[in-house]
């Protein structure tokens, strides 16, 4: 039986689980296939262009990713999705138990000969172990559109990114202890070695095959033919998909951050050997092998770490921040790598650069699977696997057939970087400074404002629609903390215009101040308190004919003892009755009870706000009626709040028992 997702945590959902060990076992596997494949061809060979060969393998592997990525999508959109991976995991291990027959019972090291091979010879010497990588490569591009799209029918959206997160960890860890584990296996100049890696493999891929088979997925509501007839634009064709791309600009510009993310990648992933040979001079086979496998490691576990951070950040509404963070990062990192001469500076190098990467790739994936409805998910899946395939071979057949490939790639290395920062940089610009607000400088601050809110204080909302999206409105709020305005601005789609003495508008926030615009009101000398009277009013009138948004909080004062609803002032319904603005009456809670204004900042928070129903203000009315009003439907707010708390704490103590059920607060 399907469990409420939303309310069973990633580590108790028993198909999240079956899934993320069938992901650890295939991806030491890979690993352990992919050094056998260099091993046999010789690359930790002093006089071997290491790099090119590097490069070779992984064209080979990538190549069926060209060819059967769309196929793959769509039969991930017209066939079980847990029975097809079944049944690709299982095809790549009868694949490699095949080639254990193929390797040779001696290998023979590459002679003097060699040194004036072009890389075509060397493809056509081994031309079989790229075969065996190219049809393993095939099952894996089936495989990879049918788990992608699977994931949101095993973990519910507010949890997508974080099991996102922990599935590409899984897989880092996996092909860093495989790839490590594996250099120790296997000896480049022992074949019983390799044939014993590829065992390993082949049971590898059996057990994580085995696994789907247990898996329970949330499958959807099939449409039926009457129904395919209404909606025609639901056709399960690879012209449906492309079209959905096209029309929605936000899918083209993630799939060409995809694409760009993975060609580096490849440039990155075809460098290790370089760096150690030509910046550290390291010719040893063994040696440059388990150096290659460390460096190779290094970069998994900063992956690794990437995915931590995105699964703390939670939230997927303001995934471009990050990412375009990271990217600006990782183009620095792998700018660096290819001219540092400090061993340990390499190991963290290649750390940052999975770590900034892995932020971006793990936010696209995310975006992608949110954006993107099931009945087409699978084909969008493929078209962007597709598009980064491209990408990717273009690269590796660039860096196969590159004269002189291991000095040359770190060259290459010193273009990509800036190139990434760049790209980084410019959309990090457009991101931080469109939207909503009035002018760029609000746009900035409201974007971070609203991610540290939502990341830190884990924001939450519900019934932002209340707001009209035009038009005078007071927002009236009962007043917690010093973060109230910031919470209630971060949910508003549009700027609120805040009262603050003019006394707290210090020079330092000029920037801050020209960007919100608050409504600065005058003070009693000697009290700092506003001036008593109708001017304020007056000022406040004036904002609201404009057809602005005004926060006022009716209370006064904050709730620093306790968080009952104190008496209200009748301000906002004389403002809201003077102006023509409705009234939409506001809920905050999750808050942390304090008189210490850092700790209303600083203390991480489980917040809410909820926005109630706009309240129609007859100008005849009478303010003392409105004010009451206002205060009853704030108080109906309360009471669905603290009933939403008591169904999570039900359902919560259901799956978890009573120790565990505490409402978020």
């Amino acid at each position: 039986m399907w469990q409420d997702p939303d309310r069973v945590p990633l580590w108790r959902n028993f198909s999240f689980t079956l899934m993320w060990v069938s992901t650890a076992a295939s991806g030491f596997g890979d690993r352990v296939m992919m050094l056998a494949a260099l091993t046999l061809m010789g690359a930790a060979g002093a006089d071997a262009e290491s790099t090119s060969i590097n490069a070779a393998t992984q064209f080979a592997f990538f190549f069926a990713y060209f060819i059967f990525s769309l196929p793959g999508g769509w039969l991930a959109d017209h066939l079980p999705r847990k029975w097809l991976m079944l049944t690709y995991d299982e095809a790549r291990a009868a694949t490699l138990l095949v080639a254990i027959t193929l390797v040779p019972t001696t290998i023979v090291a590459l002679g003097p000969e060699s040194a004036d091979w072009t890389m075509l010879d060397i493809l056509t010497r081994y031309w079989q172990v790229l075969a065996v990588l190219f049809v393993v490569g095939t099952f894996a591009a089936c495989f990879n559109p049918a788990r992608t799209s699977v994931v949101p029918q095993v973990v519910p959206p507010s949890q997508l990114q974080a099991g996102n997160a922990i599935l590409i960890s899984i897989s880092v860890v996996a092909n860093m202890v495989g790839l490590v584990v594996a250099s120790y296996i296997m000896q480049p100049d022992d074949a019983s070695t390799i044939k014993n890696g590829l065992i390993l493999a082949v049971i590898l891929f059996a057990i994580s095959g085995t696994f789907f088979a247990f898996m329970r997925v949330r499958e959807p509501v099939r449409t039926s033919r009457k129904e395919a007839k209404l909606h025609p634009e639901r056709k399960r064709t690879f012209k449906q998909a492309l079209r959905y791309i096209l029309d929605h600009k936000r899918v083209i510009q993630l799939t060409l951050l995809h694409g760009l993310t993975w060609g580096a990648a490849m440039i990155v992933y075809s460098a290790p050997f370089a760096v150690w040979k030509v910046n550290f001079g390291i010719t040893d086979e063994t040696e440059l092998l388990r150096n290659y496998a460390w460096l190779s490691a290094m970069l998994g576990l900063g992956m690794l770490a990437g995915a931590a951070v995105v699964a703390w950040i939670g939230t997927r509404k303001e995934a471009t921040l990050p990412m375009m963070v990271a990217l600006v990062f990782a183009g620095l990192s792998v700018t660096l790598l290819a001219i540092v001469k400090i061993e340990w500076l390499v190991y963290v190098l290649s750390f940052a650069i999975g770590l900034f990467g892995n932020v971006t790739i793990i936010g696209v994936i995310t975006l992608l699977q949110s954006i993107t409805p099931n009945y087409i998910r699978g084909r969008v899946i493929g078209l962007d696997a597709l598009a980064t395939t491209i990408v990717s071979l273009c690269v590796l057949a660039s860096v196969t057939f590159m004269p002189n490939a291991d000095y040359n790639i770190l060259w290459v290395l010193d273009v990509v970087g800036p190139v990434m920062m760049l790209v980084g940089a410019l959309q990090l610009y457009r991101f931080l400074t469109t939207g909503p607000m009035p002018n760029r400088m609000a746009n900035l601050f409201w974007k971070l404002e609203r991610w540290f809110c939502m990341v830190w204080h884990r924001l939450e909302w519900h019934g932002r629609h209340h707001i009209p999206h035009t038009g005078p409105v007071v927002i009236a709020s009962n007043h917690t903390t010093a973060l109230d305005p910031f919470l209630i601005q971060a949910a508003s789609p549009r700027m609120v215009r805040w009262l603050m003495l003019t006394s707290y508008r210090f020079k330092l926030l000029n920037p801050l101040w020209n960007a919100i615009d608050p409504i600065c009101l005058p003070h009693r000398v000697g009290d700092g308190k506003a001036e008593d009277g109708t001017a304020q009013v007056r000022q406040i009138v004036k904002e609201l004919k404009k057809g602005d948004v005004v926060g006022i909080f009716p209370e006064g004062h904050l709730q620093y003892d306790d968080r009952v609803l104190k008496p209200f002032e009748p301000g906002a319904a004389v403002c809201a009755r003077l102006g023509g603005a409705v009234i939409v009456p506001c809920w905050i809670s999750g808050t942390p009870l304090s008189k210490k204004m850092w700790v209303h900042w600083f203390k991480p928070t489980r917040s809410r706000v909820r926005f109630g129903e706009p309240m129609v203000v007859d100008r005849k009315a009478n303010p003392e009626a409105l004010t009451a009003e206002l205060r009853e439907r704030m108080l109906e707010l309360e009471a669905e709040q603290q009933q939403d708390d008591a169904k999570w704490s039900r359902r919560h103590r259901e799956n978890h028992g009573p120790e565990e059920a505490a409402p978020a607060s």
